[in-house]
């Protein structure tokens, strides 16, 4: 009896033995089958495109209102797949021409070499400056990620010009009947050159504000050392004219203040009416008094005569300078 009882004890041993390592398979093979079909589940799912990778150059042309973008190395991009985005002084402007890619080729894909060009003017109807703070943001639309960012500049030369006077290069222009009005005619003093107003006669003691001569200057204050934020000290008007006689009633400058987009500024001087040229100066600096001032600079003048209209007065400007400190 004593070998029989032995015997159940070591079978029951051996039996909960069995139990023990099947219950242990049964465990792993059970974590093995959520794994895998959790790893089936996660490599079935369609995971993310890949971003692009690539080095991309990006400058800007304010004489031509246009940004360039040049594709320098890495992958190529595909032209549907990206969404350009600019932020100019704080407005998100987004590129959506398809002729900003025409320089991408006609694979529809943006390669190592090919530059990308956006005009500002027909694309967004924008006139940059190059004091204007302007990012680029390049974003691959299947991801959402951002490609590339890059704040714009110019080519600016390394060290400013020397900033002396300086003369009117953006435009001239007379309205007056039989006037005539030139940038060559106020870059030089003492030459040959110099404009012909026809003055009016006066409507009372006003001017007239449709007869003018205006100049526009067309500055570029980084060019002169002045970045966005710079204030300038000293801001002076040379103009040199003259009257022909003692006929004249009035001469009014004006100019163009961004601080009040909406007007035009008087500054009504007293100008001696001479036979001949005369320099007088004028100082600006209460008005025209920071970078962008500067880059916005027009000065328009106006007369009245007392003479009839048939006598022909006129004044005559032989040189327009401007000093800024």
């Amino acid at each position: 009896m004593g070998g029989l009882k032995s015997w159940k004890k070591d079978f029951i041993k051996r039996e909960n033995a069995v139990s023990e390592t099947m219950g242990v398979a049964l465990l792993l093979g059970i974590v093995v089958i959520m794994l895998s079909f959790e790893g089936a589940f996660i490599f079935a799912r369609g995971g993310p495109d890949d971003l692009p990778h690539a080095s991309l150059q990006e400058w800007m042309d304010t004489t031509e209102d246009t940004i360039y973008l040049k594709h320098c190395s890495g992958e190529p991009i595909k032209v549907e797949e990206l969404e350009i985005v600019a932020s100019i002084n704080g407005t998100r402007y987004v590129c959506n021409s398809s002729e900003v890619y025409t320089g991408a080729g006609n694979n529809g894909y943006w390669e190592l070499g090919e530059v990308l060009e956006i005009n500002a003017s027909s694309e967004w109807g924008l006139n940059i400056q190059d004091y204007h703070e302007v990012d680029l943001y390049l974003v691959d639309t299947p991801t959402k990620e951002l490609i590339q960012k890059s704040r714009l500049t110019t080519d600016f030369r390394k060290a400013p010009y020397k900033v002396g006077w300086i003369t009117p290069s953006g435009g001239a222009n007379d309205t007056s009947p039989g006037g005539s009005a030139y940038l060559a005619d106020v870059q030089r003093e003492n030459d040959t050159l110099w404009t012909t107003y026809k003055t009016p006669t006066k409507n009372g003691t006003e001017t007239d504000p449709d007869i003018y001569e205006e100049f526009d200057y067309g500055v570029n204050p980084c060019m002169y050392g002045f970045r966005p934020g710079d204030s300038l000290t000293n801001v002076t008007l040379k103009i040199v004219y003259r009257t022909n006689d003692n006929s004249l009633l009035k001469i009014q400058l004006r100019f163009y203040d961004v601080d009040n987009p909406s007007n035009w500024f008087y500054r009504e001087i007293t100008l001696p009416e001479k036979n001949a040229f005369t320099a007088v100066y004028i100082s600006l600096t209460e008005y025209i008094n920071t970078a962008e001032d500067l880059a916005n600079f027009t000065v328009r003048l106006e007369a009245v005569t007392n003479a009839n209209e048939a006598s022909g007065k006129e004044v005559n400007i032989d040189y327009l300078g401007l000093w800024i400190e």
